[in-house]
């Protein structure tokens, strides 16, 4: 995996309109636990999915204007990653290195980018696809590599960057896939909508059966590859 999909690159982990302010999602990039989460003021964030404390996985967290909380033990951090309140010591002000390991977050082009490594590449150029719109986030039981050679394999697929295909479609369309690579055995797919106008729903409606249609086809050939 590490040959298609390097460490110090950027990698799409979810879809800007699909993360409102003040929710907590779980995320896995190349094999680590993640989570990504938007304060109240709308800034994202991309941290490793364990509270310091006691090991808790703050996916469970919540929320409180710009902090997250640890649903066990109440521990707040702020968006820096470091812990800014223990409810057990109130007057306690916590020490620097009491700090979650956190992850780049950068929204660009309709989507939340992260890193596993230190990228010397900016993030993936998207501003020649017009009025790009993000359709879904589609799981795939596949590893990363087969389901990119699969995205490659498409008719008028065209490589964009590191794991971001075009694909060329009717009615004057482009989809953009940008690929997750979760671990060994899954891969997460964000399909984006190009277009001479703001995708409208029945747009996103067939690129969203476009996406479950593809990962019907991967799925039930890798299951027959596997059968054989």
């Amino acid at each position: 995996m590490s040959d298609l999909f390097p460490k110090d690159d950027w990698y799409a982990i979810a879809g800007s309109a699909a993360l409102e302010a003040g929710e907590v999602a779980p995320a896995h990039l190349l094999g680590e636990e993640r989570i990504v989460w938007r304060g109240e003021d709308g800034i994202s964030h991309v941290w490793h999915n364990q509270c310091i404390h006691r090991g808790m996985r703050l996916q469970y967290g919540y929320v409180d204007q710009n902090r997250l909380s640890c649903r066990y033990h109440g521990w707040r951090f702020g968006g820096d990653g470091k812990c800014a309140y223990i409810p057990a010591h109130p007057d306690m002000t916590p020490p620097d290195d009491f700090c979650v390991p956190s992850f780049p977050s950068v929204e660009s082009a309709g989507l939340i980018w992260t890193t596993t490594g230190a990228p010397e590449d900016a993030l993936p150029d998207l501003s020649a696809f017009e009025n790009l719109t993000f359709c879904r986030s589609i799981a795939i039981d596949v590893g990363p590599a087969e389901a990119n050679g699969a995205v490659s394999a498409l008719p008028t697929a065209r490589p964009v960057a590191t794991a971001v295909t075009s694909l060329e479609r009717a009615d004057d369309e482009t989809y953009l896939v940008a690929i997750q690579p979760v671990d060994d055995a899954k891969t997460q797919l964000h399909i984006l909508i190009s277009s001479p106008e703001a995708a409208g729903p029945a747009a996103r409606h067939r690129a969203s059966a476009w996406a479950r249609r593809f990962r019907w086809q991967i799925e039930n050939a890798a299951a027959t590859k596997t059968a054989a």
